[in-house]
């Protein structure tokens, strides 16, 4: 491979090759600077676009955590253990950028995001003095430390994209849950917790497990939507965990991540909202004539709506039920005129360097539940057009399911369901974590194919579809998410 002359270079190639079925490159400057490009192809094999990305890498002595909180920008922290010795490293992202094949807006990205990474580094440095910790760019750490950065094959993820839309990737990677009652490590595919329900009184494993799942889904380059009533259980999920994993072959390691929050967000998407969760949420009975106007309006306005005051109506103001409807949707306005919008559903299915985590926070009322079921089902819509797929492209994780996906007769309940079934045809699986399976919506419960039940707090038996029972004392976790 030959050397890149391009901004920020020249860039040296330090591999090539396949990467879940996409072509990649990884290259290094003489800064120690990481740029990669994977290949986005059509069904025929033929190129239509790149993906980029930028890292700017820093040698970290001191507590890595208190930086990342005191930046805003986009960061990875990863821990390595080298003899006696620990090493932090903390990397600055830019990308993933999606551009053409054209060698003129490659050039263009790679100067945007090398500029950008410039200013975000003076910031790290910056933020670093202040709290008397130091921090060293790669550039001018001991050749061997930097060579630590990427002697560690489960890292190499973190530097390769993925497009928007991961249609061809699959959970094909295989990773470690723990240990056997040999000693040996204990390893599965994340494909087989695509329909999982993790069980037990035991709350301590229960909750372990959940979060291991969700790593190897992450370290498996799949995106991920965690929903959850304690979304501060995630608060440090970017943060690197205990060293002891690296027993099991992994290294400690930041995931990406965002937390959601009804009204600041994710919204009450009112082009995509079942119309008999909205009724229940509002107070209103769906018979009534008032909220066959609000219907109507929905209906009419479908795909232009940006707020709950677009759908008062109008027509025949006179009239007794529209007056009504007026009032409903004024005193919901009133309410929570924040929690309706519309979302932007394509960011949940971005997975850049590994998979992405979206945290949506979930109440125990009408209104958040209400929101996620929009946003699912917007994004029902969306990925529906890609066609159907065996192929898992995003997995969804209820944790307390059974207040989430209560076994209740409710409309925003029964909606939610609804959703989440039709999208497991497209490539959307799910992990279901409670103390009980009685307390789980039947429909939604009755898709398991994978059931993990504690044993104490340390160990679960699993039970997959195709194998024999077997059960493991769980690894501790690479991140640093709250059990």
């Amino acid at each position: 491979m030959d050397v890149l002359r391009l901004p920020y270079g020249p860039w040296k190639p330090l591999l090539s090759g396949k990467y879940e079925g996409y072509d990649v490159s990884l290259y290094q400057n003489p800064d120690r600077d990481l740029f990669s490009v994977l290949v986005d192809a059509d069904e025929d094999g033929n190129p239509k676009g790149l993906v980029v990305l930028m890292y700017k890498g820093f040698l970290v002595e001191g507590p890595v955590n208190d930086i990342m909180r005191g930046i805003k920008t986009r960061t990875v922290a990863i821990t390595k253990k080298a003899g006696d010795d620990i090493y932090q490293f903390l990397l600055l992202e830019g990308g993933p950028k999606y551009i053409g094949l054209e060698r003129e807006e490659l050039v263009e990205t790679l100067n945007k995001l090398g500029n950008a990474l410039y200013k975000d580094a003076t910031l790290l440095r910056n933020v670093a003095k202040a709290m008397g910790i130091t921090v060293t760019a790669l550039r001018d750490v001991p050749k061997n430390v930097a060579a630590l950065l990427l002697a560690e094959p489960l890292v190499l993820p973190n530097f390769i994209g993925s497009p928007s839309m991961p249609s061809a990737v699959e959970f094909a990677r295989v990773l470690p849950l723990g240990t056997g009652r040999d000693g040996g490590v204990v390893k599965e595919a994340a494909v087989e917790f695509a329909r999982s329900a993790i069980l037990g009184e035991h709350v301590a494993s229960r909750k372990r497990f959940f979060s291991i799942i969700l790593e190897n889904v992450l370290l498996s380059g799949i995106p991920a939507v965690v929903v959850t009533p304690k979304p501060e259980r995630y608060e440090k999920m970017n943060e690197p965990g205990s060293h002891e994993v690296q027993k099991y072959g992994i290294t400690p390691v930041g995931f990406p991540r965002r937390i959601w929050k009804l009204g600041e967000n994710y919204f009450i998407d009112l082009n995509f909202v079942d119309h008999g969760a909205l009724a229940e949420t509002l107070g209103i009975s769906t018979a009534q004539k008032a909220f066959l106007a609000i219907s109507e309006a929905l209906k009419a306005k479908k795909g232009e709506i940006e707020g709950i005051k677009d759908i008062i109506a109008t027509k025949s103001p006179e009239k007794f039920h529209n007056l009504r409807a007026r009032r409903v949707v004024e005193e919901a306005h009133a309410e929570r005129g924040n929690a309706f919008g519309r979302n932007n559903v394509s960011t949940l299915l971005v997975t850049g360097d590994v998979g992405n985590a979206t945290v949506i926070e979930v109440k125990e009322d009408l209104w958040t539940p209400t929101g996620l079921q929009s946003l699912l089902n917007g994004l029902l819509e969306f990925i529906s057009k890609r066609g159907k797929s065996r192929k898992i492209r995003l997995m969804l994780f209820f944790e307390d399911a059974d207040r989430i996906l209560p076994r209740v007769k409710s409309p925003v309940t029964e909606a939610l369901v609804r959703t989440i079934t039709e999208l497991k045809d497209y490539g959307i699986g799910f992990v279901l974590e409670s103390g009980d399976e009685a307390g789980i919506h039947k429909v939604i419960f009755d898709l398991v194919e994978t059931t993990v039940r504690t044993v104490n707090d340390e160990e679960v038996g699993v039970r997959l579809l195709t194998k024999r029972p077997f059960r493991i004392k769980l690894r501790p976790l690479a991140s640093n998410i709250s059990v």
